[in-house]
Protein backbone atom coordinates (compact mmCIF):
# COMPACT_ATOMS: atom_id res chain seq x y z
CA UNK A 1 0.00 0.00 0.00
CA UNK A 2 1.73 3.60 -1.07
CA UNK A 3 2.71 5.57 1.47
CA UNK A 4 0.76 8.67 2.02
CA UNK A 5 2.05 12.11 3.52
CA UNK A 6 -0.38 15.13 4.72
CA UNK A 7 0.59 18.43 3.37
CA UNK A 8 1.54 20.08 6.44
CA UNK A 9 3.74 17.25 7.57
CA UNK A 10 5.62 17.01 3.85
CA UNK A 11 5.86 20.98 3.83
CA UNK A 12 7.51 20.25 7.55
CA UNK A 13 10.25 17.71 6.31
CA UNK A 14 11.35 19.50 3.17
CA UNK A 15 11.99 22.78 5.98
CA UNK A 16 14.21 20.19 8.16
CA UNK A 17 16.19 18.58 5.19
CA UNK A 18 16.65 22.32 3.92
CA UNK A 19 17.97 23.36 7.62
CA UNK A 20 20.33 20.35 7.67
CA UNK A 21 23.97 20.50 6.75
CA UNK A 22 25.15 18.79 3.02
CA UNK A 23 27.45 16.66 5.33
CA UNK A 24 26.58 15.38 8.73
CA UNK A 25 28.15 17.13 11.66
CA UNK A 26 30.06 15.67 13.88
CA UNK A 27 30.65 16.14 17.32
CA UNK A 28 33.91 17.30 17.20
CA UNK A 29 33.41 19.88 15.12
CA UNK A 30 30.56 21.11 17.51
CA UNK A 31 32.63 21.20 20.43
CA UNK A 32 35.39 23.45 18.83
CA UNK A 33 32.83 25.99 16.94
CA UNK A 34 31.70 25.89 20.49
CA UNK A 35 34.91 26.61 22.08
CA UNK A 36 35.79 29.22 19.58
CA UNK A 37 32.99 30.99 20.13
CA UNK A 38 33.34 31.35 23.59
CA UNK A 39 37.28 31.64 23.77
CA UNK A 40 37.97 35.22 24.85
CA UNK A 41 41.37 36.57 23.23
CA UNK A 42 43.04 39.42 24.96
CA UNK A 43 46.65 41.12 23.00
CA UNK A 44 49.37 41.70 25.38
CA UNK A 45 51.51 44.72 24.31
CA UNK A 46 55.30 42.75 25.00
CA UNK A 47 57.98 44.65 23.53
CA UNK A 48 59.56 42.75 20.70
CA UNK A 49 58.79 39.64 19.73
CA UNK A 50 61.81 38.06 20.03
CA UNK A 51 62.61 39.50 23.42
CA UNK A 52 61.54 37.75 26.67
CA UNK A 53 57.95 39.43 27.37
CA UNK A 54 56.64 37.94 23.59
CA UNK A 55 58.88 34.70 23.17
CA UNK A 56 58.30 33.63 26.76
CA UNK A 57 56.19 35.10 29.14
CA UNK A 58 53.17 35.14 26.47
CA UNK A 59 52.96 32.23 25.46
CA UNK A 60 53.65 30.28 29.01
CA UNK A 61 51.29 32.19 30.62
CA UNK A 62 48.67 31.04 27.36
CA UNK A 63 49.57 27.71 27.61
CA UNK A 64 47.93 27.52 30.99
CA UNK A 65 44.97 29.89 29.70
CA UNK A 66 44.18 28.25 26.40
CA UNK A 67 42.38 25.70 28.13
CA UNK A 68 40.57 27.80 29.81
CA UNK A 69 39.19 29.35 26.71
CA UNK A 70 41.33 32.49 27.11
CA UNK A 71 44.11 33.20 24.46
CA UNK A 72 47.02 35.88 24.87
CA UNK A 73 47.88 37.39 21.73
CA UNK A 74 51.23 39.34 21.97
CA UNK A 75 51.12 42.96 20.57
CA UNK A 76 55.14 43.87 19.21
CA UNK A 77 55.61 47.50 21.18
CA UNK A 78 58.75 49.49 20.75
CA UNK A 79 59.20 48.82 24.56
CA UNK A 80 57.68 48.97 28.37
CA UNK A 81 57.26 52.60 27.97
CA UNK A 82 55.15 52.58 24.89
CA UNK A 83 53.71 49.66 26.23
CA UNK A 84 52.31 51.16 29.70
CA UNK A 85 51.23 54.26 27.19
CA UNK A 86 49.04 52.43 25.21
CA UNK A 87 47.19 50.92 28.52
CA UNK A 88 47.43 54.43 29.75
CA UNK A 89 45.21 55.60 26.32
CA UNK A 90 42.85 52.31 26.47
CA UNK A 91 44.65 51.11 23.29
CA UNK A 92 45.53 48.20 25.22
CA UNK A 93 44.04 45.83 27.95
CA UNK A 94 47.28 44.36 29.00
CA UNK A 95 50.71 44.53 29.08
CA UNK A 96 54.12 42.61 30.10
CA UNK A 97 56.61 45.53 31.36
CA UNK A 98 59.45 46.54 33.49
CA UNK A 99 57.60 47.68 37.04
CA UNK A 100 59.77 50.89 37.34
CA UNK A 101 58.12 51.98 33.91
CA UNK A 102 54.78 51.21 35.43
CA UNK A 103 55.65 52.52 38.82
CA UNK A 104 56.56 55.91 37.36
CA UNK A 105 54.10 56.02 34.22
CA UNK A 106 50.82 54.87 35.83
CA UNK A 107 51.62 57.90 38.73
CA UNK A 108 51.06 60.40 36.58
CA UNK A 109 47.63 62.84 36.71
CA UNK A 110 46.46 61.16 32.96
CA UNK A 111 47.06 57.61 33.76
CA UNK A 112 46.86 57.54 38.00
CA UNK A 113 43.97 54.99 38.93
CA UNK A 114 43.76 53.87 35.34
CA UNK A 115 46.49 50.64 35.64
CA UNK A 116 47.42 48.10 38.18
CA UNK A 117 49.59 45.18 38.49
CA UNK A 118 48.46 41.99 38.14
CA UNK A 119 50.11 38.86 40.21
CA UNK A 120 53.35 38.25 41.03
CA UNK A 121 56.72 39.34 39.66
CA UNK A 122 57.73 37.30 36.34
CA UNK A 123 61.75 37.43 36.12
CA UNK A 124 64.10 40.32 36.36
CA UNK A 125 65.05 42.84 33.77
CA UNK A 126 68.78 43.66 34.65
CA UNK A 127 70.22 46.72 33.32
CA UNK A 128 73.59 46.08 31.27
CA UNK A 129 75.54 49.38 30.69
CA UNK A 130 77.56 47.98 27.92
CA UNK A 131 81.35 49.39 27.35
CA UNK A 132 83.88 49.26 24.82
CA UNK A 133 86.40 46.24 26.36
CA UNK A 134 89.54 48.60 25.73
CA UNK A 135 88.08 51.38 28.30
CA UNK A 136 89.74 51.01 31.13
CA UNK A 137 87.16 51.98 33.50
CA UNK A 138 85.36 49.08 35.15
CA UNK A 139 82.55 50.68 36.98
CA UNK A 140 80.22 53.73 36.13
CA UNK A 141 81.24 55.85 38.41
CA UNK A 142 84.97 55.83 37.22
CA UNK A 143 83.57 56.54 34.14
CA UNK A 144 81.87 60.12 35.69
CA UNK A 145 85.15 60.65 37.84
CA UNK A 146 87.71 60.16 34.57
CA UNK A 147 85.78 62.47 32.41
CA UNK A 148 88.01 65.51 30.84
CA UNK A 149 86.58 69.13 31.98
CA UNK A 150 84.38 70.19 29.72
CA UNK A 151 82.75 67.16 28.41
CA UNK A 152 80.13 64.66 29.24
CA UNK A 153 79.67 61.19 28.89
CA UNK A 154 77.65 59.89 26.18
CA UNK A 155 75.20 57.19 26.20
CA UNK A 156 72.61 55.15 24.43
CA UNK A 157 69.84 53.91 25.83
CA UNK A 158 67.90 51.83 23.61
CA UNK A 159 65.49 53.66 20.98
CA UNK A 160 61.99 55.68 21.66
CA UNK A 161 59.46 53.97 24.10
CA UNK A 162 62.11 51.56 25.46
CA UNK A 163 62.32 51.30 28.85
CA UNK A 164 66.21 51.54 29.03
CA UNK A 165 66.25 55.85 29.06
CA UNK A 166 63.85 55.64 32.03
CA UNK A 167 65.75 53.59 34.43
CA UNK A 168 68.89 55.32 33.78
CA UNK A 169 67.12 58.69 34.30
CA UNK A 170 65.52 57.04 37.37
CA UNK A 171 69.71 56.27 38.65
CA UNK A 172 70.68 59.64 37.67
CA UNK A 173 67.59 61.42 39.41
CA UNK A 174 69.34 59.58 42.29
CA UNK A 175 73.02 61.04 41.91
CA UNK A 176 72.37 64.83 41.69
CA UNK A 177 76.59 64.63 40.83
CA UNK A 178 76.31 62.63 37.66
CA UNK A 179 72.97 63.47 36.31
CA UNK A 180 74.61 67.30 34.58
CA UNK A 181 77.67 65.47 33.22
CA UNK A 182 75.56 62.58 31.02
CA UNK A 183 73.88 63.20 27.61
CA UNK A 184 71.32 60.31 26.96
CA UNK A 185 70.50 59.60 23.26
CA UNK A 186 67.73 57.02 21.83
CA UNK A 187 69.71 55.13 20.02
CA UNK A 188 68.29 51.47 19.67
CA UNK A 189 70.99 48.62 20.13
CA UNK A 190 72.37 47.50 16.92
CA UNK A 191 73.06 51.79 15.98
CA UNK A 192 74.40 51.91 19.37
CA UNK A 193 76.46 49.23 19.50
CA UNK A 194 77.94 50.22 16.04
CA UNK A 195 78.55 53.88 17.81
CA UNK A 196 79.94 52.35 20.56
CA UNK A 197 82.47 50.40 18.20
CA UNK A 198 83.07 53.32 16.69
CA UNK A 199 83.77 55.73 19.21
CA UNK A 200 81.14 57.89 18.59
CA UNK A 201 79.65 57.21 22.24
CA UNK A 202 80.78 55.88 25.62
CA UNK A 203 78.47 53.54 26.51
CA UNK A 204 74.91 51.75 25.46
CA UNK A 205 72.25 51.03 28.61
CA UNK A 206 69.75 48.30 28.10
CA UNK A 207 67.41 46.68 30.58
CA UNK A 208 66.76 42.99 29.31
CA UNK A 209 66.62 39.64 30.81
CA UNK A 210 69.57 38.07 31.81
CA UNK A 211 70.30 35.21 28.58
CA UNK A 212 68.70 37.76 25.90
CA UNK A 213 69.82 37.29 22.39
CA UNK A 214 71.07 41.21 22.65
CA UNK A 215 72.87 40.26 25.48
CA UNK A 216 74.52 37.08 24.16
CA UNK A 217 75.72 38.97 21.16
CA UNK A 218 77.79 41.39 23.19
CA UNK A 219 79.20 38.80 25.13
CA UNK A 220 79.97 36.82 21.69
CA UNK A 221 81.34 39.59 19.67
CA UNK A 222 85.25 39.19 19.21
CA UNK A 223 87.56 41.18 17.05
CA UNK A 224 88.02 38.70 14.18
CA UNK A 225 91.98 39.27 14.62
CA UNK A 226 93.23 39.08 18.18
CA UNK A 227 89.88 36.73 19.22
CA UNK A 228 89.13 39.02 22.27
CA UNK A 229 85.87 40.40 23.37
CA UNK A 230 84.80 43.85 21.44
CA UNK A 231 82.98 45.09 24.38
CA UNK A 232 82.17 44.26 28.35
CA UNK A 233 79.72 45.16 30.85
CA UNK A 234 80.48 47.87 33.41
CA UNK A 235 79.66 47.49 37.25
CA UNK A 236 75.79 49.95 38.07
CA UNK A 237 74.98 48.88 41.42
CA UNK A 238 71.87 50.63 42.37
CA UNK A 239 72.22 53.19 45.59
CA UNK A 240 70.66 52.76 49.32
CA UNK A 241 68.05 55.11 48.14
CA UNK A 242 66.85 53.07 44.86
CA UNK A 243 66.62 50.04 47.05
CA UNK A 244 64.40 51.60 49.02
CA UNK A 245 61.52 52.44 47.06
CA UNK A 246 58.68 50.11 47.33
CA UNK A 247 56.10 48.87 44.67
CA UNK A 248 53.59 46.42 45.53
CA UNK A 249 55.25 44.90 49.04
CA UNK A 250 58.02 44.45 47.30
CA UNK A 251 61.37 46.79 46.75
CA UNK A 252 60.84 48.38 43.42
CA UNK A 253 64.99 47.71 42.40
CA UNK A 254 67.05 44.85 43.49
CA UNK A 255 70.98 44.18 42.72
CA UNK A 256 72.03 41.45 40.15
CA UNK A 257 74.63 39.48 39.21
CA UNK A 258 75.91 40.56 35.65
CA UNK A 259 79.19 38.09 35.72
CA UNK A 260 81.14 36.49 38.14
CA UNK A 261 84.93 35.86 38.38
CA UNK A 262 87.18 34.11 41.40
CA UNK A 263 88.12 37.77 42.56
CA UNK A 264 85.61 39.83 41.63
CA UNK A 265 81.44 40.71 40.31
CA UNK A 266 80.22 42.65 37.99
CA UNK A 267 76.94 43.81 39.62
CA UNK A 268 73.52 46.19 38.29
CA UNK A 269 70.28 47.40 39.22
CA UNK A 270 67.44 45.46 38.53
CA UNK A 271 63.72 45.76 38.35
CA UNK A 272 61.08 43.14 37.59
CA UNK A 273 58.92 42.87 34.86
CA UNK A 274 55.22 42.08 36.04
CA UNK A 275 51.88 41.94 34.24
CA UNK A 276 49.87 45.33 33.89
CA UNK A 277 46.02 45.47 33.41
CA UNK A 278 43.64 48.41 32.49
CA UNK A 279 41.87 48.55 35.65
CA UNK A 280 38.63 48.51 34.24
CA UNK A 281 39.18 45.58 32.23
CA UNK A 282 40.35 44.03 35.69
CA UNK A 283 36.79 44.93 37.59
CA UNK A 284 34.55 44.19 34.15
CA UNK A 285 36.01 41.01 33.48
CA UNK A 286 37.48 39.62 36.73
CA UNK A 287 36.92 35.93 35.26
CA UNK A 288 39.70 36.30 32.70
CA UNK A 289 42.29 38.47 34.69
CA UNK A 290 41.72 35.82 37.81
CA UNK A 291 42.92 32.89 34.77
CA UNK A 292 45.71 35.48 34.05
CA UNK A 293 46.67 35.77 37.16
CA UNK A 294 46.68 32.21 37.92
CA UNK A 295 48.17 31.17 34.70
CA UNK A 296 50.81 32.98 35.34
CA UNK A 297 51.68 31.92 39.02
CA UNK A 298 51.74 28.23 37.50
CA UNK A 299 54.39 28.92 34.29
CA UNK A 300 56.51 31.25 36.80
CA UNK A 301 58.92 28.27 37.07
CA UNK A 302 59.30 28.07 33.27
CA UNK A 303 59.66 31.95 32.69
CA UNK A 304 62.52 32.06 34.76
CA UNK A 305 64.53 29.58 33.73
CA UNK A 306 63.59 30.24 29.77
CA UNK A 307 64.49 34.15 30.78
CA UNK A 308 68.17 32.90 32.42
CA UNK A 309 66.95 33.68 35.89
CA UNK A 310 67.73 32.00 39.01
CA UNK A 311 64.78 30.16 40.52
CA UNK A 312 65.12 31.95 43.79
CA UNK A 313 65.22 35.52 41.73
CA UNK A 314 62.35 36.94 43.55
CA UNK A 315 63.75 36.93 46.98
CA UNK A 316 66.03 39.69 45.50
CA UNK A 317 63.03 42.37 45.74
CA UNK A 318 62.25 41.44 49.19
CA UNK A 319 61.64 44.40 52.02
CA UNK A 320 64.58 44.46 53.73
Amino acid sequence: MPLSFRPAAVASLIALLAAAPAFGESLSERRAAKEKAETVEVEVACGKLDKENCAVVVPEINAKTVSQNVRLKPLESKGSVESVDGLCDGDVQMAVVQADVLAVRSAKPDCAGKVVALGAPLYPYEGFMVLRADQREGKFGDLIDRLPPGTVLKIAAGGSGSGGELTLRNILANAPEWKQLVDISPDGSETALNKLRDHQIDAFFVMDGPQSPLLQEVRDTVDPKTKQRIFKFADLRPSDKLLGIPFNGRSLYATATLESGRFSAIKSIATPAVIAVRDDFYRTYPEVTAKVRQGAEDALPAIAAKAGARPDWAKDFDRR
